[in-house]
């Protein structure tokens, strides 16, 4: 795997030469790397507001979701022995993505900015999640992400 090096790396996908498990690397890699910078972000001092433990819970959880809902991807895709992973799990996350946005985060999120009104009176996130707010959120995702399997592994035994 290279992080910096794109020479041999664009060789290589020049002579198809990458290979299932190293694209299952490259798209790990990016998301945990995205996943990281975002919770840095967020939870950095300049972020407004004060960092709490069930921040971290929350980050912490995010970064472990995404590791096993790709691995399970991956695995439902046959591993190193599947096809396709990155043509498949891309246009799959695309699509399941947008289904757990407008049917579970976007509900979600307006269900809690109306509590938050109606115990406070300000329309918006709360200073900090609640447990049950991370582990609705969770898993929203982690239904996502086995739905990702689901279809991945569909298309494996299809072929």
């Amino acid at each position: 795997m290279y992080v910096l090096g794109i020479r041999k790396l664009r060789q290589q996908l020049a002579e198809d030469a990458l290979g299932e498990r190293q694209a299952f690397y490259y798209y790990l890699a990016t998301a945990i790397l995205s996943g990281l910078t975002y919770e840095a972000v967020a939870n950095s001092p300049g972020s407004g507001g004060a960092i709490l433990p069930v921040d971290y819970l929350d980050g912490g959880l995010d970064m472990l979701f995404t590791i096993a809902g790709i691995t399970w991807c991956y695995l439902q895709n046959g591993g190193a022995d599947g096809n396709n992973f990155l043509q498949r799990i891309v246009p799959i996350g695309w699509v399941m993505l947008w289904r757990a946005l407008l049917f579970g985060l976007l509900p979600f999120t307006i269900l809690v900015g109306f509590l938050n009104w109606n115990s406070t009176g300000s329309f918006g996130r709360p200073e900090s999640e609640s447990i049950l707010e991370i582990i609705i959120h969770n898993g929203i995702f982690l239904v996502m992400f086995w739905r990702m399997g689901a279809h991945m592994k569909w298309i494996n035994d299809t072929k």
